[in-house]
């Protein structure tokens, strides 16, 4: 009998452990984020993040994912593409996501993609534009609500055309993007069949902070437009000190990365770009009842108004949560089967996608700089077009 008993004894002393040491179930569902917080796109990302926050609120507001409340999980590549890899690699093998939001990049989606992709964990990003990440071996595990560079490129090339400059300049980010966006412009005003000449090809280190010597071969070039492709705070210096070389007599053409009010906190900055700016490009937003009702509930959380990719960057935390529910199962592989299906209005138009998880349809919007009736500069719209 004593026997019997120190069995049982020792039998429920191995089990004791092994109970303790079984996994707990996860109390929230764990969407990671990954985003450029700090540096030059830092106000961007900033307000991109709480775009995302925004949508987490509102999901959780209406009971969450599951029956569970959703975690926001936010990390920062600070631009770096390496650093993306390594804040993926953290977001998965230490927080357990089983999707991801971003990157904000497109050379940390780049850098990134592999690693998720081969651990089963979908992304799906607001705003990394390079047409390369359609064409990768894992594309089936990166989604975008943003629309590709070689699109923004095609709608470049048709104001070129259009205006009939025939001398183009470039200055670009020395980067993934910078060189995907030149290198798209250059080919849709080939297949245009335009009949000018790309005279300079200027790619710079966002990290010099210095563009004289950049920007006095554009000058010497002798162009009659120059297309820019810039963040935020290295946009600012490329512009003032364009306007004090005097470039402001000739007609500038920008992108997504420079626009929004940051490149306005310069006073030099600002004044080239209202002078000079012929157009850019942007994704377009406010087009639809649902962006009114996001514009105007970031405005009143946030006291501002939405800015570029805060409306896709919305809408992607939102069709996760419509893919994990759909799943009915929080696993990257269901998660990401689900996404394939989705057809819903977002605030940044119909979201839905194609064989490549790219974008089906979107819209562009051509925008100007001006300067209001109190001395203030802004982004205002020009027209738009659909593709």
């Amino acid at each position: 009998m004593i026997k019997k008993l120190l069995l049982v004894v020792v039998a429920l002393s191995l089990l004791v452990p092994a109970m303790a040491c079984a996994p707990a179930e996860a109390e929230t569902i764990k969407i990671g984020c990954l985003m450029t917080t700090t540096g030059d796109l830092g106000p961007m990302g900033n307000r991109m993040v709480d775009a995302g926050k925004l949508a987490i609120s509102e999901i959780n507001a209406q009971g969450g994912l599951l029956g569970k409340q959703v975690e926001f999980v936010v990390e920062n590549d600070n631009c770096e593409p390496a650093k993306g890899l390594e804040r993926i690699k953290k977001l998965i093998d230490i927080d357990g996501v089983k999707v991801i939001v971003g990157g904000m990049i497109s050379g940390s989606s780049l850098s990134g993609g592999p690693y998720a992709s081969s651990h089963e964990v979908p992304m799906i990003s607001p705003s990394a534009t390079a047409a390369k990440l359609s064409e990768q071996t894992w594309t089936k595990w990166f989604f975008r609500t943003c629309l590709r560079d070689d699109l923004q490129a095609k709608v470049l090339s048709q104001v070129i055309m259009d205006e009939g400059f025939t001398k183009l300049a470039t200055i670009v980010l020395n980067n993934t993007y910078g060189i995907g966006l030149e290198e798209g412009l250059v080919e849709a005003l080939q297949d245009a069949g335009w009949q000018g000449e790309h005279i300079v090809a200027v790619r710079y280190d966002e990290a010099k902070k210095d563009y004289l010597t950049e920007l006095q071969q554009i000058k010497d070039s002798n162009p009659d437009v120059v297309f820019a492709c810039t963040y935020c705070d290295d946009g600012i210096i490329v512009f003032k000190q364009a306007l004090d070389m005097g470039l402001d007599e000739i007609d500038w053409l920008g992108c997504d990365g420079n626009y929004g009010s940051g490149l306005f906190k310069d006073a030099k900055s600002a004044e080239l770009m209202g002078k000079a700016f012929l157009s850019g490009t942007r994704s377009a937003g406010g087009l639809t009842a649902t962006y009114d009702k996001f514009a105007a509930a970031y405005s009143s959380e946030y006291g501002e108004a939405p800015e570029v990719y805060c409306d896709t960057t919305y809408d992607a935390v939102w069709a996760v949560a419509k893919a994990i529910k759909n799943a009915g199962v929080y696993d990257g592989k269901a998660i990401r089967d689900a996404m394939e299906e989705l057809d819903f209005e977002g605030a940044s138009g119909p979201i839905a996608f194609d064989d490549k998880c790219d974008r089906s349809s979107g819209t562009f919007e051509l925008w100007k700089v001006e300067k209001d009736a109190e001395g203030n500069y802004k982004n205002v719209r020009i027209r738009l077009i659909t593709l």
